[in-house]
């Protein structure tokens, strides 16, 4: 699970990444991501499940937190996010794009290490 966690920069200088795992995995990834990103506030949002994992420098919470019913966690929002981070979504889609070599694409092999149930939370799935 930790390879499928992207984190976008909030307004508020805070690092979120929202996730939606069939298994309840937040407390397994915990000491990862504080090790990590130990430098930066951060916070893990389990959507299925409805509570987060919130890192302040110092010590890892649990939260929850109240979306709006209409919140799409899919889309960057520049209500929400970081104007800059709109940038660094596309740099890393840009990135992808110039690596990929399609003669050798390989779907079969690329979902079996990336399952599509996953993708719409990875920046480098999105449209641009």
């Amino acid at each position: 699970m930790e390879a499928f966690v992207r984190f976008r920069l909030t307004k508020d200088e805070i690092y979120f990444a929202n996730i939606e795992p069939d298994f309840n995995v937040l407390p397994l990834i915990e000491k990862h991501f504080k090790r990590r990103y130990a430098d930066q506030k951060w916070v893990i949002y389990d959507i299925k499940r409805g509570y987060g994992l919130f890192y302040d420098l110092e010590k890892v919470e649990l939260i929850n937190m109240d979306f709006p019913e209409n919140f799409n966690f899919t889309k960057t929002d520049d209500a929400f996010f970081a104007t800059q981070e709109f940038e660094f979504q596309k740099l890393w889609q840009d990135y992808f794009k110039a690596t990929n070599i399609a003669s050798r694409k390989n779907m079969i092999l690329h979902i079996r290490h990336i399952p599509k149930r996953y993708w719409k939370y990875l920046s480098e799935k999105q449209p641009n």
